[in-house]
């Protein structure tokens, strides 16, 4: 059973008297839009599982019903690091949990009221991996990364949708934006020449493409001067400019996912995040390691990924006697070691390099990092 009938065990009231006795509360909730699930102990040690209304759980907050400050867990989502920041002006501590971990205090069943019991549970257990919330200058910046890929999607899908019209109108074009506005023109010059009845809707579609595609372009465009003036006035995202390979854009996003390094035990936890450490299993004594897995930050690895690519492009086309001697190189010359493996390789020690440089507040160092020497 779940909700309010079910009690902790002897092992979780030991916990929770641990907490307890540190000087805060434990309460478990699972953050919602508008309605959130609260759920604590009270002082008879029954379980108090309740839905509460947004202005409400503002109150409880506010003016608890315990003596000493709270320690409020949530699960890791969208309005965690808000929730986070606020909790903590008010006096009290928080506690965010990746979904993974609070999946096993789960049972087979999934309401709210389940979901806040498990949150509670993870709460009050001290092995359960906690996330450092975000600061509001690093949130605004995420977004902005955010914002500024979503426009590049809008404007990608402007140009394909213009192309695919001309297209039906028997207009043949190349990808990019001269190339459809030239072929445009052509085609509303043979429409004016025919005197064709359709000039007036092809106009009428074409001109309001080409404003949306300016209005982004230019939008892209500011975004893009903030951030190159971000970055001079960034130290970590100058330092984090000295790698090979990394630009400006790249420098920006690795600082903004990575936020502060101390989250990160070392660089194979980094490395892990964005994406890129290989799938470890074994039994018996043998450990294989396997692919890359789909999981981590997807904005971090792409970035990673292309920032890959062109150290991969860059060195194969060197032949010198200095870069012959490299480890890269030599991985490249190497057949049995497909490009893609080299490529996942390299962008996992980007990533490594990143946080350390990130750590310690130095530029890159060459003779440290053969692999992208």
């Amino acid at each position: 059973m779940a909700g309010n009938s079910q009690k902790l065990n002897e092992g979780e009231l030991a916990l929770y008297s641990m907490q307890l006795s540190a000087g805060y509360v434990p309460v478990g909730v699972d953050l919602a839009a508008r309605v959130f699930q609260v759920c604590y102990l009270t002082e008879k040690q029954k379980i108090k599982n309740k839905a509460l209304s947004r202005e409400a759980f503002l109150d409880f907050l506010k003016s608890p019903p315990f003596s000493q400050p709270l320690m409020v867990g949530f699960e890791a989502c969208g309005g965690c690091n808000y929730w986070a920041r606020f909790i903590e002006s008010l006096g009290h501590k928080y506690k965010i949990m990746p979904a993974a971990s609070i999946r096993a205090f789960l049972g087979l069943q999934k309401t709210d009221k389940i979901d806040a019991l498990a949150i509670f549970k993870g709460t009050i257990c001290p092995s359960v991996r906690t996330i450092r919330a975000r600061d509001e200058e690093n949130q605004t910046l995420m977004n902005l990364l955010a914002a500024r890929e979503q426009l590049l999607k809008q404007q990608t899908q402007s140009m394909n949708a213009q192309r695919a019209m001309l297209y039906e109108l028997g207009e043949i074009c190349g990808e990019g934006a001269a190339k459809i506005d030239a072929a445009t023109d052509k085609l509303k010059e043979s429409l004016e020449k025919s005197q064709s009845e359709a000039i007036s809707n092809f106009r009428m579609i074409a001109e309001p493409f080409k404003a949306n595609r300016d209005s982004l372009e230019a939008q892209i465009k500011q975004i893009d001067l903030y951030l190159k003036q971000y970055a001079k006035n960034n130290r970590t995202v100058q330092n984090l400019m000295t790698i090979p390979g990394i630009g400006v854009l790249s420098a920006v996003t690795l600082h903004a996912v990575l936020g502060n390094p101390d989250d990160f035990p070392n660089s194979r936890h980094f490395a892990s995040f964005a994406g890129f450490a290989p799938r470890v299993s074994g039994s018996g004594g043998e450990v294989n390691v396997g692919s890359i897995p789909h999981t981590g930050n997807r904005q971090l690895k792409k970035i990673l990924y292309m920032c890959a690519i062109a150290r991969f492009s860059q060195q194969s086309r060197k032949a010198s006697a200095e870069t012959q001697a490299s480890k890269l190189t030599q991985l490249i010359d190497n057949p049995e070691i497909s490009n893609k493996k080299i490529v996942c390789s390299i962008a996992n020690r980007l990533a490594r390099v990143a946080w350390t440089i990130a750590k310690s507040g130095q530029p890159f160092d060459a003779k440290k990092c053969r692999l992208l020497g």
